[in-house]
Parts: C-alpha cells; sequence; structure tokens
C-alpha cells in the first residue's frame, strides 16, 4: 500500500517509512496533481481539512502527537504491514535499503560507530548509512504496539 502526507505531516511520513510503507512526503499541494491520475491512487493523510475537493483519497488527522497519529490510522495500515519490510526504508527519502559490507561505509560514519557496529544498511539515492543504535530498541518497540 502506497501513502501520502501533506507538508504538515512529515514526522508521521517518517514512522510509515519505518514500518516498510512506500510513503511520499507531499511538500506542496501541487504535487498532488501527479498522484490524483493514477489508476491506484495512493492514500493521502492531511492535517487540511478542504483537502477532499482537492484529492478524494484522503484521511484528515486530528491529531499533532505522531503516537496519536498512529492510533488514528492503526486500523487503515495494520492490515498492510508485512515484517519483513521493517525498516527496509531510508526515512529522508524513501529509498529501499541495501546491505553494504561494513569497510565500504567506513568514511561515512563516525569512527566509533564503525568500531562498534557491524551491519550496517545504505541508501543508494541519498548516501545516508544506517545501523542498530540504541534508538532501534525504541522503535522496535512501538512498532510492536501497532503490529500487535
Amino acid at each position: 500500500m502506497r501513502f501520502l502526507c501533506d507538508a504538515m505531516l512529515g514526522k508521521l511520513s517518517n514512522y510509515l517509512r519505518i514500518l516498510g510503507f512506500d510513503t511520499i512526503y507531499i511538500k506542496s499541494m501541487a504535487m498532488l496533481n501527479g498522484y490524483k491520475k493514477e489508476t491506484n491512487p495512493a492514500l493521502l493523510f492531511t492535517k487540511r481539512k478542504m483537502q477532499k475537493s482537492l484529492y478524494s483519497n484522503c484521511i484528515y488527522i486530528k491529531s499533532n502527537n505522531i503516537i496519536d497519529q498512529l492510533a488514528e490510522i492503526k486500523n487503515i495500515i495494520e492490515p498492510h504491514i508485512d515484517k519483513n519490510t521493517i525498516m527496509k526504508r531510508c526515512i529522508r527519502c524513501n529509498t529501499l535499503l541495501n546491505n553494504v559490507k561494513k569497510d565500504d561505509i567506513e568514511s561515512l560514519v563516525p569512527e566509533f560507530i564503525f568500531h562498534t557496529y557491524d551491519i550496517f544498511k545504505f541508501c543508494p539515492f541519498c548516501r545516508k548509512v544506517y545501523w542498530e543504535g540504541s534508538h532501534v530498541e525504541h522503535m522496535k518497540k512501538w512498532v510492536k504496539e501497532i503490529v500487535s
């Protein structure tokens, strides 16, 4: 399932990407025009009440808190969560991540990180490097809450 998040829901777009969803961050409403023409249009999450008139396939998000936003859409996203795709997308640009050899990213991460971790993922588009630091335990906890 594919999602769009408007400019007021950037954090939600990141969390959806962590959950493995193809999620496009819409910086301006003009960007919606290209998505309206798709055969199977993506679902738009928005904070703008008038959005239904611009894009018919949308859900209005009431909360400003990310955990509450996820609770609002849990029934929509939960049936589409694939445990094999969780944490497989770049949070920054939505590209699928590649496994990468440790030696290939030495110049891209701090020395401490390079010597502390052995497994890395790499975004071929924006060149961001990911590793399972302490923040991953926090992510796994809220992912478990969403999935269960």
